[in-house]
């Protein structure tokens, strides 16, 4: 190997380890820290170069500050990967802070009754055909955290129309009325045929929890909702598509309304939250109203709620002959 490799290798291997840091240094308070840094370790090395040139000090101890001079060059030049990028850090800071400030709001939503593991209720629902009124129908209904919900319509005598459940594996449908029975994978099933709605049980469970459904998101911002008090949590994928907003009060610690978007943009439901109540110390939905994009909704008013019940793993599955005895 020739000296001229000698000298470029091992500059080679700093230019790389240069870049491999570059991203440990994008978070905005190293940015802060990134000046102070550099020049503490300059003046550091203006010390050393001083020491070095005292005629008071012998061979042993030069040799000792040149190597300590490298290390201190090489600190430098670390540094440098992060102050090209600085600059970027300081045109997006405000950006950054809405991003970290959207985050810490997000994660306080989301721990509100973390503790809650099964729930059961009873209640009322309306149902609205393009803003025309249809039928009412008492419910009673049985969650267990996070994907399991069952789910039992009866007529307001009493009758059984439909029940739903699903244990996080299966979804089952059984219309007791027109004697049908439906089973299909809950991965990408939706409540369309029960309510006209296109909403995920995983997400009833949640919004019956008192809790805001959150898919996997890429990006997070917030912003003040214009058209009223509030903010508006818009959360994104990879693609900087909107798949979900969060609108929550001037206090952003309380939800008012979810929506929920296909990958083309367009609207899946709308869940506002209209009322809560306490139980047991958490923070239950008293009224829901949901929407979807053609006008259909329906508004749950909850009679009684039950937090922390015991609820059997059978209770989230349906067979049609077990079905027709709810």
């Amino acid at each position: 190997m020739s000296i001229r490799e000698l000298r470029i290798s091992p500059l080679s291997r700093l230019i790389k380890m240069k870049h491999a840091i570059r991203d440990l240094c994008k978070t905005p308070p190293f940015a802060q820290l990134l000046r102070q840094a550099q020049i503490s370790i300059l003046k550091i090395f203006n010390i050393f170069l001083w020491l070095k040139s005292s005629p008071s000090l012998n061979l042993n101890k030069i040799e000792h500050f040149s190597k300590v001079s490298i290390i201190l060059i090489a600190a430098a030049f670390f540094l440098s990967a992060c102050s090209s990028i600085s600059g970027m850090a300081s045109k997006k800071s405000l950006v950054s802070e809405k991003s970290y400030e959207a985050e810490r709001v997000l994660l306080s939503l989301e721990n509100k009754n973390n503790k809650l593991k099964t729930f059961k209720g009873t209640g009322k629902v309306t149902f609205w055909k393009k803003d025309k009124k249809g039928f009412i129908s008492s419910v009673a209904w049985a969650g267990s955290e996070p994907d399991k919900i069952r789910i039992v319509m009866r007529s307001l005598s009493g009758q059984p129309l439909v029940s739903l459940a699903s244990d996080g594996k299966w979804t089952y449908l059984l219309s007791h009325s027109q004697q049908r029975f439906y089973k299909k994978p809950s991965k990408n099933s939706t409540l369309k045929k029960f309510i006209s709605i296109a909403i995920k049980p995983v997400d009833v469970v949640s919004i019956l929890a008192g809790r805001i459904p959150v898919s996997t998101y890429d990006s997070i911002t917030i912003k003040k909702n214009e058209s009223k008090q509030g903010y508006i949590l818009v959360l994104k994928n990879s693609r900087n598509e909107v798949f979900e907003k969060i609108y929550i009060d001037e206090t952003r610690t309380n939800v008012q309304q979810i929506e929920m978007f296909n990958i083309n943009g367009s609207l899946l439901y709308r869940a506002e939250f209209v009322g809560m109540q306490d139980i047991n110390g958490y923070q239950v939905p008293l009224q829901l109203f949901f929407s979807g994009p053609d006008g259909d909704s329906l508004q749950l008013n909850v009679k009684r709620y039950w937090a922390d019940v015991s609820v059997l793993p059978s209770t989230f599955v349906l067979t049609p002959q077990k079905g027709l005895e709810d």
